[in-house]
C-alpha cells in the first residue's frame, strides 16, 4: 500500500511592523505550539535552563536543537528590510542565539510601548 503523503501547514505571517504585530504574534505562537516550542520563545530568557553538557549530553543536544528551531522560525517572520533595519538600530544582535532575547527585542522595537514608527 502506498504512504500518503503529508503535509505541513504554517500559520507563520511576516512581521510588517505594529501594524500588524498582534496578528504576527497570534500565528507565531499557533506554530510554535504545534511544534511544542512555545517555551524557548514566549517565556521568559530562562524559561528552559541549558542543561549541562557534560553530565547530560543527549539532554543538551535536544535542548540545543529546539532552541534553534525555535529560533529558526521566529527569524523566518523577520525578513522585511525595513523590519531588519530598525531591529537593528534598537540592538538586535544577531549572535544573540536565545530566541526569547529576540521575540522581546522585536516587542520592544514594535509593541504598543515602542518609540513611534
Amino acid at each position: 500500500m502506498p504512504t500518503l503523503p503529508t503535509f505541513e501547514i504554517s500559520a507563520l505571517i511576516e512581521l510588517k511592523g505594529p501594524q500588524n504585530l498582534r496578528n504576527w504574534n497570534h500565528f507565531l505562537r499557533v506554530e510554535l505550539d504545534a511544534e511544542d516550542l512555545t517555551e524557548y520563545v514566549f517565556g521568559p530568557a530562562s524559561a528552559v535552563p541549558e542543561p549541562d553538557k557534560s553530565t547530560k549530553p543527549e539532554e543538551h543536544r535536544t535542548w540545543r536543537l529546539a532552541r534553534a528551531k525555535a529560533m529558526r522560525i521566529l527569524y523566518s517572520t523577520l525578513r522585511r528590510e525595513d523590519v531588519i533595519r530598525r531591529l537593528e538600530r534598537y540592538g538586535w544582535d544577531v549572535q544573540n542565539t536565545n530566541p526569547a532575547n529576540v521575540y522581546q527585542l522585536v516587542w520592544n522595537v514594535f509593541g504598543p510601548d515602542a518609540p513611534s514608527w
